[in-house]
């Protein structure tokens, strides 16, 4: 299973306290790693509202979040194999028959043969991840300058 994660850059505030979490003290070292923890929780809600819904739902379900680097670290990622063609896109698509020497498919109806590669077009991106992200980073800011204080 091949994981598919955006980096996003934190910004100066986040980046120092995590930088330097260990000159604070106990209490707020803590509130740092809930701030990202809530973050890296509310950036995945996010991702999963803003993905496009399919027939079998694989996308949605498998957005995912973790914490890593002693909780300095907030990971959203998705797991389904699609996730990188639908949040940026696809160039033309090629189908092929598989076992046999012409491809059957329906178009318009009716059942159509065809010889050979069928060009199916371009897939629009349809980001989720990114936006997310962008959507759910000023909350995170400003709940990093509130514990900060």
């Amino acid at each position: 299973m091949t994981a598919f994660t955006i980096k996003v850059n934190m910004g100066s505030v986040i980046s120092k306290a995590v930088r330097d979490i260990d000159k604070f003290d106990a209490e707020k070292q803590k509130k740092i790693r809930k701030v990202i923890a809530d973050g890296t929780k509310d950036v995945r809600d996010k991702a999963v509202e803003l993905a496009p819904k399919g027939p079998t739902g694989k996308l949605r379900k498998g957005v995912k979040s973790s914490l890593v680097n002693g909780e300095r670290e907030g990971i959203v990622t998705s797991t389904a194999p699609h996730s990188a063609l639908v949040e940026y896109g696809s160039n033309l698509r090629v189908t092929l028959p598989r076992r046999k020497k012409a491809l059957k498919f329906t178009w318009k109806g009716k059942t159509v043969w065809a010889r050979g590669a069928i060009g199916t077009g371009r897939m629009p991106k349809k980001p989720f991840l990114k936006p997310a992200a962008d959507k759910v980073w000023p909350k995170i800011v400003k709940s990093m300058e509130d514990a900060l204080k």
